[in-house]
């Protein structure tokens, strides 16, 4: 059956089938010593062995082996010249996959050891004749024993499991589906593994194994599940792989230099100019360069099953051709049409010429930016993959949530290219935005948002982004990965089953703080990007209730990994509120030794990585380098600001104490107040709100999409100064540009070298205004911030970031 037909014909069926996988799986936990013929096939079943009611296979016998493993010669003559690659586990490849199948036997017979203490011999070939051990075949040898699988999956990942007191058997339609089996026989067993490294493996300790008997027919119901950073282990044992959806930003590399050179028409216009390297998707000399790229792909790698259409990260595209295949959808999220209606023309042409030949090959095209909503007009192609990567939609409330100003939006665009699509890719982001150190388990966010897409988005392909962070994420990262494999799973007894046996005796209190964690996020109505929703967030009672919870789990251990796994959310946290301390410092005008604290936490996280490297946490990745992604966060968006906050405190005397935080504010959309004259002193502004920034951003005022002004305005009284001396006005961060007035009087910023404007543009940097001859002695001062943002740098956030303060420079 073509895949376009299993993927309808899934679809249709979803309910009944995962309906049924799970009655089959619950069966098996709460009934382990019934026989079981069981399928997931919708045809007939195949005969299962005979075996008396009541009976359970037992392999191995008060910490005796009764069993030997049996497996085809070919799996075990090359362990050592051909080891597991590193990412072996992403890869379709029969060789790669062979190398995963002979580990993953190796490791079946290890885990059973661990398990009982009792060693399983591997035996290369079928069972001699006079063989007195159960034999557990692998491979061939099952399927020439027991047949093959009743039902087939995509990409051969289907699988049949028969147990009888005669014989085991573990066979697949592909050594990497006969992997899944495997493991599916040690998930039965009550084996988990929650996070990389032996910190994550939890076994039942017992003498005797063994499993019902079943003949099960099943598969993964994805096509491909997969995080990005884990071992070869982890993935393995968790059941990850398939076929992966290549998606990632590859069209404008994939088109030769030669052809903009020779065509300079397929060239977009982008500011009136063509631009060196974005194209005009809708050209048809761009198509045919890329079906000729892929072409060529398949000639030098004919096991080619996916090539991506993605373009370029960033945003902005021709603004010239390509906008009359615009069907005028708005973006709400970036403000502008959508262009998913040009790039789909462009995927179906790349598609139908491709697919004259190579009618298996799916060209992967991301959902992202400002085209992230799903085409208006234009068809999405049979072999086209939709992978949705919501970029610009918050990363914290479930999408049921109707206070999130953009969930409407997310939940139009999950159901609709559900509808348009045979398959969609899933590329949900399992970690906040641009500040990764807070702990976020995503509980109630993807306990939602993932059924949400199995039930009403197609979704075929689980391929989040995620970082080497199982210290925050553990809880979605485990739940997405099994709800990739069986979505009718339930996300709460999944989260149960994690605390009880992760933490065992500290359950009850990991449980407490993991939820307290997440109520915060979700509780909290806070929809900003980066760190600056945190001071709303994180309270100093919030995150005393969460060191509290933290406090009682480690009192409740009673195990060496109890304490150690524990240790793992307590370094996190406490690293975490290292870095909400330095918020609240900065909120208050705490600046004095600013610095030292932020280098002291930039030395912990970098520590952090280096020290929990297997469990693959705290952000330390391969290209992250001495330097942990938390720890490049912080460097690009906090830390410009803390060392020029000590600098002040250091060489200034700071006459605003406490810091101005208190302003009123008036979003300008129809730009009318420079006009108007909004920066005058008189100018009466009684009826404008008021806001704090230090706590504020523009997504709690209702200005989350907001792209345009807001004036700000407050007054202060200021100290007498000597002649001589100058006063400075510090904004200690900003979104977009900032044009300051001290008393109706416009005042320029002076760069470091020297050069004026009439505004600060920056994000998330310190600027320091030179207001010595706009202000006055002995009277009230007013001060009017007129702030634009101008373009996405993050979600729901503009203008001012943080405080205000005003600092005396001594004449020399």
């Amino acid at each position: 059956m073509p895949f376009t037909e299993v993927s309808t014909m899934t679809n249709k069926v979803s309910r009944t089938h995962l309906l049924y996988r799970e009655a089959a799986r619950l069966l098996l936990a709460m009934l382990p010593a019934t026989t079981f013929l069981l399928t997931t096939s919708l045809g007939a079943a195949e005969p299962a062995a005979q075996v008396a009611a009541g009976d359970t296979v037992d392999v191995i016998v008060g910490g005796k082996a009764k069993a030997a493993i049996f497996v085809p010669a070919r799996l075990l003559d090359d362990a050592e010249k051909n080891p597991e690659n590193a990412s072996i586990w992403r890869t379709l490849n029969a060789e790669e996959n062979r190398r995963r199948l002979r580990e993953s036997v190796k490791d079946f017979a290890a885990i059973l050891e661990r398990i009982t203490g009792a060693p399983l011999e591997i035996i290369a070939g079928p069972p001699g004749a006079g063989e007195q051990r159960l034999p557990i075949l692998i491979g061939e040898l099952a399927v020439e024993r027991f047949g093959q699988p009743a039902e087939k999956f995509p990409y051969e990942q289907g699988f049949r499991l028969n147990v009888s007191p005669q014989a085991i058997g573990v066979g697949g339609e592909s050594d990497l589906a006969t992997s899944y089996g495997l493991y599916t026989l040690l998930d039965q067993l009550g084996c988990r593994w929650y996070i990389p490294s032996p910190l994550g493996e939890v076994l039942p300790q017992q003498k005797t194994v063994g499993w019902p008997a079943q003949d099960v027919s099943t598969g993964p119901y994805t096509i491909y599940r997969g995080i990005w950073y884990c071992d070869n282990d982890f993935a393995r044992r968790n059941r990850l792989g398939g076929m992966q959806l290549s998606a990632g930003h590859a069209l404008e590399g994939s088109v030769p230099k030669t052809l903009r050179e020779e065509h300079p028409e397929v060239r977009a216009i982008i500011d009136g100019k063509p631009h060196p390297r974005k194209l005009k998707w809708t050209h048809p000399l761009v198509a045919a360069a890329l079906a000729d790229a892929t072409l060529a792909a398949i000639e030098k790698d004919p096991d080619l099953k996916s090539r991506s259409l993605s373009p370029d990260d960033g945003i902005g595209w021709d603004e010239s051709d390509d906008t009359t295949y615009d069907a005028g959808d708005l973006d709400e999220s970036t403000g502008v049409v959508s262009k998913t209606d040009r790039l789909m023309v462009l995927a179906r042409r790349v598609a139908e010429s491709v697919g004259k030949t190579h009618p298996e090959v799916k060209f992967g095209v991301l959902a992202y930016v400002d085209y992230t909503r799903p085409p208006v007009r234009e068809k999405v192609h049979p072999a086209v993959v939709p992978q949705i990567a919501p970029i610009t939609f918050s990363r914290a409330h479930p999408m049921t949530d109707q206070g999130e100003p953009n969930n409407a939006a997310l939940r139009y665009l999950v159901e609709t290219w559900g509808k348009k699509a045979p398959a969609v890719s899933y590329y949900f982001y399992c970690f906040y935005l641009a500040e990764v150190s807070s702990p976020n388990p995503m509980i109630r966010k993807w306990s939602v948002d993932v059924p949400f897409a199995y039930e009403h988005g197609s979704c075929r392909y689980w391929q989040p982004e995620t970082l080497a962070n199982f210290e925050t994420c553990m809880h979605a990262l485990y739940l997405g990965m099994r709800l990739g494999w069986d979505p009718a799973q339930s996300p709460e007894a999944i989260f149960q089953e994690l605390h009880q046996q992760f933490y065992g005796a500290a359950a009850e209190p990991m449980a407490g703080y993991w939820h307290h964690i997440d109520d915060v996020w979700v509780d909290t109505p806070e929809y900003a990007g980066c760190g600056y929703g945190h001071l709303r967030r994180w309270t100093p009672e919030q995150l005393k209730t969460a060191r509290d919870w933290l406090d009682q789990a480690a009192a409740a251990c009673r195990t060496d990994a109890e304490q150690a796994r524990v240790q793992l959310a307590a370094d996190s946290f406490d690293a975490f509120a290292d870095f909400m301390q330095m918020r609240r410092d900065l909120a208050e005008g705490k600046f004095a030794g600013l610095d030292q604290k932020a280098e002291a936490y930039r030395e912990r996280m970098n520590e952090l990585g280096e020290s929990h490297q297997a469990q693959y946490a705290f952000a330390k990745m391969p290209w992250t380098g001495d330097r942990t992604l938390n720890v490049r966060y912080f460097d690009g968006f906090y830390k410009a600001t803390y060392l020029d906050a000590a600098r002040i405190a250091r060489d200034f005397d700071i006459v605003t104490r406490p810091p101005l935080r208190q302003w009123r504010y008036q979003a300008d959309q129809e730009k009318q107040g420079e006009a108007a004259h909004w920066e005058q002193p008189d100018l009466d502004d009684a009826a404008w709100k008021t806001t704090d920034p230090v706590v504020d951003t523009w997504s709690s005022l209702g200005l989350h999409n907001y792209m345009g002004s807001v004036w700000y305005r407050t007054s202060t009284d200021l100290p007498q100064w000597k002649p001589g001396e100058k006063l400075h006005l510090w904004l200690s961060a900003t979104d977009g540009r900032a044009k300051l007035f001290v008393n109706g009087k416009l005042v320029p910023y002076v760069d470091e070298k020297g050069e004026s404007a009439d505004s600060f543009s920056g994000y998330c940097k310190p600027a320091s205004f030179d207001i010595t001859d706009a202000v006055k002695q002995g009277e009230k001062n007013q001060i009017t911030l007129l702030c634009t943002r101008e373009f996405i740098n993050e979600l729901g956030v503009g203008g001012l970031l943080g405080p205000v303060v005003i600092y005396r420079e001594t004449a020399k």
